[in-house]
Formats: C-alpha cells, structure tokens, sequence
C-alpha cells in the first residue's frame, strides 16, 4: 500500500465515530441476562435407618435477581427472603418460590443431629437455580431432596443424602442426582452401614 492510500485509510478510520470501533454496548448484548425461576422444591426428612421423619424444621434463605436488574447494576445485591418449611407425617416438606439460589440456613428436630455433606459438590444444602437466564436445577417429587437425621448416641447410619432433583449445570442434559455417602460428612463420629438385603418373598 503506497503512503497516499495509508493517509487516506488512517483519515477514514479517525473520522468513524468511537462508538462504531470499540461499541460496549454492542458487546454487552451479546452477553445474556439474568433471571430467576419459579421452583417447587421438593424435600424428605429421614431418620439415620430411613424412616420418615415428621417435624423437621427447615429454614431456607432464598435469593432473587432484583426485578430493575441490568448490567449497568449487576454488582448490586441479591434480594433475599427467609422460608419455613415443616416436615409432615411422611416426612416430606415443599414449598413454591421463585429464586436464583437457595441455601439451607438450618435444619433441626430435638433428639437428631444433622448428616449432611458440607458444602460440596453432592452437597444438598446449596442449590443454584439459574444462572445467566438458564435453568440449573430441577426439583422432583419423585427424586425429593433426602436430608438425614441421626439420633442422639448412634454412630452407624444407614440412611443416604441426596441432593434429589437434576442437575444440568446449564446445559440442556438433566443428570439424576441420587443419594450418595457425603465425600465431607458434617458428623465425622458416624459411620455408613448399608441396610440389611431384604429376604426374598417365595410366591405362594
């Protein structure tokens, strides 16, 4: 290119106004946005043999995307309830809400002490709904979240956590979550005794 062509390539370029080259706005469209989505989760209480607990105490705190979010404010704090939830005479407990994360503040009954994995990957006490407008995690009434309680003075349990639900890990595969021993057991005294096989039923 001669240096007359480079003088009037350098011209064209300087009179293109700056929001033309280097445009921000245009480069934050393409990233997406975020939002929350309405879940029922779903829940089981049980005791360290797996028998159904009724009259668990569960508190969950509950995060939103505040509803004037945009990227100008993406630093701004997420909005944040308390939930109650009360296991049943099955054990079960659920309840509605529309979230982008949950977290399980507490979880007691008089007499247990909690099992639960501590904030790993098999956790069940953290759950990410969404993430950047996609949808993360998926309750079950089938697959219930399983949360463990281990009477006071026994130290082998039979019973397994789970985080229930699928997880997709915003993609568009839904794994099964299944109950599983925690790889960091919040009770490091108790330790996991399969249940007994169950004999096998002769017809008669």
């Amino acid at each position: 290119m001669s240096n007359g062509s480079s003088m009037i390539a350098l011209l064209f370029l300087l009179s293109v106004p700056a929001h033309l080259c280097c445009d921000r706005d245009a480069e934050i469209h393409l990233l997406k946005g975020q939002s929350n989505a309405l879940i029922t989760f779903h829940g089981l209480a049980v005791d360290q043999y797996g028998n159904r607990l009724p009259g668990v105490v569960f508190e969950f705190s509950v995060d939103s995307i505040p509803r004037d979010w945009t990227f100008e404010t993406r630093g701004k704090a997420n909005d944040r309830i308390l939930h109650q939830a009360v296991s049943g005479s099955d054990g079960r407990f659920e309840f509605d809400v529309t979230a982008h994360r949950l977290f399980m503040v507490r979880a007691s009954i008089a007499g247990y002490r909690h099992l639960t994995p501590e904030f790993s990957d098999d956790g069940n006490t953290g759950f990410l709904i969404t993430a950047s407008g996609d949808l993360w995690y998926k309750s079950d009434p089938d697959n219930p979240a399983i949360y463990v309680f281990v009477r006071d003075g026994v130290k082998e349990v039979s019973a397994l956590p789970s985080r229930g639900g699928f997880d997709s890990g915003g993609g568009t595969a839904w794994r099964p979550n299944k109950p599983g021993w925690p790889k960091k057991p919040s009770l490091p005294d108790v330790v996991y005794k399969p249940p007994t096989t169950q004999p096998a039923t002769t017809p008669s």
